[in-house]
């Protein structure tokens, strides 16, 4: 009991210093502050909303008109198969590779929500349907930062592979697999095509709200977080665990193509916390979840290796950096402790999810 009360106030000390350092970060280095907010502004305007709002409204759309139900008849015997889950699913999932990092959590909301799939199908889908969409990873990746459109479908197939090997994965270790899938509820009635049509674009314009708000927060604290770490390895880190894009644009100019395609894989905290708001009331193992964006990253990584490989060699790209694919496997020490993490992370899954 008394331990208790003292891990509870030393939480609090915690919590209170942290927000008493970010306040102080913020009034010293309020000009990067205001930089980095304003770089997260554009980012959205000019990547994030044009990508991920027309998915999000589409994926919300399948849901309430009822098509996801129909469409996944015919395919429910493949995501059964592969996944454990109904057919209600499939077009969701497709449409989170296809659309962006929330998509597919917003999709898997709305399915929960209308009664068409259970709470438990919805966590499990929820742990493995994350995956950029091509018009961040061809375009923004590919074009803008390696000038060469191969170099974005490799990571783009390298991810929707990881996707859906994690899937088969997370299914193979299910203690529930066996059970029957959900029957949707027989109250559940899908909405007019106008209704649909209005509900899905007011509800994917609150989520993007909500998106754009982390985004531009992580991209204010990332700026701060320049002005105070001066090594470059350190900073490279904190991006990568941070925010997305910013990762990728650091490392594409410092680190190799693997590493790259690490940061896609696992998405970075921002992206993480845009996921758990479009799930809304499911909830999902916030560290199990992040043990397989660690998986989802690796995964990527090294088939984006191969795929370097076997469709680019060792050609420079052009613009900015070369795709070097030796230095991803040397015997450093650091490289041996993410190994470790990793395979601790992979156990830790498999434990998580036979629990459940």
């Amino acid at each position: 009991m008394y331990i208790n009360a003292a891990v509870g106030k030393a939480g609090t000390v915690f919590k209170s210093l942290s927000a008493l350092a970010v306040c102080i970060s913020i009034l010293i280095f309020s000009e990067s502050c205001s930089k980095g907010a304003l770089n997260g502004i554009n980012l959205c305007l000019n990547v994030l909303v044009p990508s991920l709002f027309p998915f999000m409204a589409a994926s919300s759309f399948i849901v309430k008109s009822g098509l996801a139900q129909k469409i996944g008849k015919p395919l429910s015997r493949i995501t059964k198969a592969l996944f454990g889950l109904s057919g209600s699913f499939a077009p969701v999932i497709l449409l989170s590779m296809l659309g962006g990092y929330p998509v597919g959590a917003k999709g898997i909301s709305e399915l929960a929500k209308s009664g068409a799939v259970s709470q438990r199908e919805a966590e499990k889908a929820a742990l493995f349907a994350v995956c950029a969409g091509p018009g961040f990873i061809i375009n923004f990746v590919g074009t803008s930062l390696y000038n060469n459109k191969t170099v974005g479908l490799i990571i783009l197939c390298s991810q929707i592979i990881s996707v859906i090997l994690l899937g088969i994965i997370i299914n193979l270790f299910d203690k529930s697999k066996s059970e029957d899938c959900y029957c949707a509820k027989s109250s559940y009635k899908s909405c007019s095509i106008g209704t649909a049509i209005v509900e899905s674009a007011l509800d994917s314009s609150k989520g993007i709200l909500g998106i754009c708000a982390f985004v531009v927060l992580f991209s204010a604290f990332i700026e701060i977080i320049g002005q105070i770490i001066s090594d470059s390895t350190a900073e490279n880190i904190l991006c990568c665990l941070l925010e997305v894009c910013s990762a990728v644009n650091r490392l594409s100019q410092n680190c190799t193509l693997e590493m790259t395609a690490f940061a896609i894989g696992f998405g970075g905290l921002c992206v993480h916390f845009q996921i758990y708001s479009a799930l809304g009331k499911i909830s999902v193992n916030k560290l199990l979840f992040f043990c397989i964006r660690i998986i989802q990253g690796v995964i990527t990584a090294l088939l984006t290796h191969f795929g370097a490989m076997f469709f680019l060699g060792t050609s420079e790209v052009f613009s900015t950096s070369k795709i070097a694919t030796s230095q991803f496997y040397g015997g450093t020490v650091i490289s041996a402790a993410v190994l470790i993490g990793v395979a601790i992370c992979f156990l830790y899954s498999i434990k998580a999810i036979r629990q459940k």
